[in-house]
């Protein structure tokens, strides 16, 4: 989607938005309602709606984005919308219900809202986001902005390896998590940022919109239905909960107060959420991370009425390995490398979980099972391309290597055998046929020096496998409180508020420059240029061993060319530390 002057606009009020939610935790916001009227805020959330892939997918309507090509179709219904929504009127229909097919062989119920309540629900997730983000707890990565699965991964891997040294972990898993959010709890939860009436108001009446599934339409008294644009905000606010007992119960505590903790024979704990799907570390016995799990099902079943699944909620030792987001965390501890004092060392792996080495081989099979035998060569070996490139892209920043090497000749046997039984013909007239050598092109690129199993299109070009073992694996770092917040990337350049068409109170918040994105970007840059290297001494300065030192003494000229990166010697002796400055 192409970026107009009407994102930077809104971009503007979020910014506004955001830091007066983060300057004030216990503030209400009374008037956003007429951010819902203001046109660019409209036309942005259009924008957003449409650029959407699903939106070729038609609500009980049958509107789809087709429809709304011309700019006079698209102003037509943002003039629709307005008028409803200042009269407040307006009213969002049922969503339409289809299932799509889960990994575990289930369905899960997807529903699929019109376009116009799409518009609206976009307009009312840019208004929550903004205000929420900056409450959320570190701990919480499913749905939100700049985090994604590899960020939780991580975080859990930096708990169960050295310094932190948690050994037992709660795999939690909520019955039914989305069906189960109580409306009630959730406009509470809501009710603490938003005073709003009109904006609670059209949160519930989505809420309440009620699931049209096969011509019946079915009340919506709990849940959220799975599908909408606004949902996904919606849930994590709801399970925000979780997060602010752990926080309380463990985040927040200084590392002396945990300490002190342990010291009185009590647990520390601390959370990784993605979505409704979560861990908790335990730095503690096993018997310690019982009466954890039994703290946490007693806390959802009586604050935010849910259903813990006790028999699907394991507690594993690190050594045994955690399964989450499709991921096997395994920790392993050295048997010859100990510390000073005398522990023994360990590392942190991560290895695709056996259910989806499962998966992989279930669709290559049924990519190459006698039900394909109708489709040409090239459009099952583009059908194996097209899942290989996504289920490898994934699982990437794993310890990969050689289950991407077993796969690749797994894959080409089974390739092999398909071609062979399709056109039955013998084994060595289809590897003549069907196998290249490395001096023929293949995907219009040069081909490495290996023999390559594919098909030929209609234009004469050789279309290969593309093998697992051809995608780079790249290891994720953990970032923790270094991820950018999306709504203060230019928090050093807010300009100053147009006269605003709607009640918005404008706070001018001061901020550490040295907290800002590009601050931090610079200072990466001048690493990797000086290749982590003292540019005094010579000394290899990675992390918080080097320091980038301005080379006239101006701490405001962040200019590339007068940054350097300096050893902690080099850099006491360059700025005199310990000696009055003249």
């Amino acid at each position: 989607m192409v970026k107009t002057d009407h994102d930077e606009k809104v971009r503007r009020r979020q910014r506004q938005l955001y830091y007066r939610a983060k300057e004030d935790p216990e503030l209400r916001f009374t008037a956003l309602y007429g951010l819902m009227l203001w046109q660019p805020w409209m036309e942005v959330a259009l924008d957003r709606v449409l650029s959407n892939t699903g939106a070729r997918t038609p609500g009980v309507d049958g509107v789809t984005k087709d429809d709304l090509r011309t700019p006079q179709a698209r102003q037509t219904l943002l003039d629709s919308l307005r008028t409803e929504l200042a009269e407040g009127t307006y009213q969002p229909q049922p969503v339409r219900r289809v299932y799509i097919p889960k990994a575990n062989g289930k369905q899960r119920p997807l529903g699929i809202p019109t376009i116009r309540d799409r518009v609206v629900q976009a307009m009312v997730k840019g208004l929550l986001e903004p205000i929420f983000e900056a409450s959320f707890e570190d701990c919480s990565y499913g749905f939100r902005p700049n985090r994604g699965c590899w960020d939780a991964l991580a975080e859990i891997g930096q708990y169960l390896k050295r310094p932190s040294n948690y050994e037992w972990v709660v795999e939690g898993d909520i019955r039914d998590c989305f069906g189960s959010i109580d409306h009630k709890v959730l406009l509470k939860q809501i009710r603490r940022r938003v005073k709003d009436r009109r904006v609670l108001r059209l949160v519930w009446l989505m809420l309440r919109a009620g699931v049209l599934e096969e011509l019946q339409l079915y009340s919506t008294e709990v849940g959220t239905p799975q599908g909408g644009i606004v949902s996904p905000l919606l849930a994590n606010i709801y399970m925000h909960q979780l997060d602010e007992w752990a926080a309380a119960h463990s985040h927040r505590l200084t590392q002396s107060a945990r300490q002190w903790r342990r010291s009185r024979g009590e647990a520390t704990i601390r959370l990784t959420r993605y979505a409704d799907d979560f861990v908790i570390a335990v730095k503690g016995t096993r018997e310690q991370a019982e009466a954890i799990k039994a703290e946490v099902a007693e806390y959802l079943r009586t604050v935010m009425r849910m259903e813990l699944s006790l028999e699907k909620t394991r507690i594993t030792n690190r050594s045994e390995g955690v399964v989450f987001l499709g991921i096997q965390i395994q920790y392993e501890g050295s048997w010859t490398s100990r510390d000073a004092q005398g522990q023994r060392r360990g590392n942190v792996y991560y290895l695709p979980a056996p259910e989806a080495v499962k998966r992989y081989k279930a669709k290559v099979g049924e990519l190459t099972s006698t039900a394909t035998y109708n489709f040409k060569d090239v459009e099952v070996v583009r059908a194996l391309n097209r899942f290989i490139i996504g289920w490898g892209n994934y699982y990437r920043y794993a310890n990969s290597a050689r289950l991407f090497d077993e796969l690749e000749h797994w894959t080409w046997h089974r390739l092999f055998q398909w071609l062979k039984r399709r056109h039955q013909m013998p084994a060595r007239a289809a590897f003549e046929r069907f196998y290249v050598p490395f001096d023929v092109p293949i995907n219009k690129h040069p081909s490495r020096q290996d023999r390559r199993i594919g098909a030929w299109d209609d234009e004469g070009n050789f279309l290969a496998i593309w093998p697992p073992s051809y995608i780079p694996i790249r290891y994720w770092k953990y970032r923790g409180n270094r991820i950018p917040q999306v709504f203060a990337d230019e928090a050093d350049d807010r300009p100053s508020p147009e006269p605003p068409d709607y009640e918005i109170e404008v706070l001018v918040v001061t901020q550490d420059p040295r907290s800002t994105a590009e601050y931090r970007n610079r200072r990466e840059i001048v690493r990797e240029r000086d290749r982590y290297r003292c540019q005094r001494c010579g000394k290899y300065a990675p992390g918080m061993l080097g320091h980038v030192h301005h080379k006239d003494g101006d701490p405001t000229n962040d200019d590339l060319d007068n940054l350097e990166l300096l050893c902690a010697q080099c850099h006491k002796a360059t700025e005199g530390f310990g000696r009055r400055r003249k």
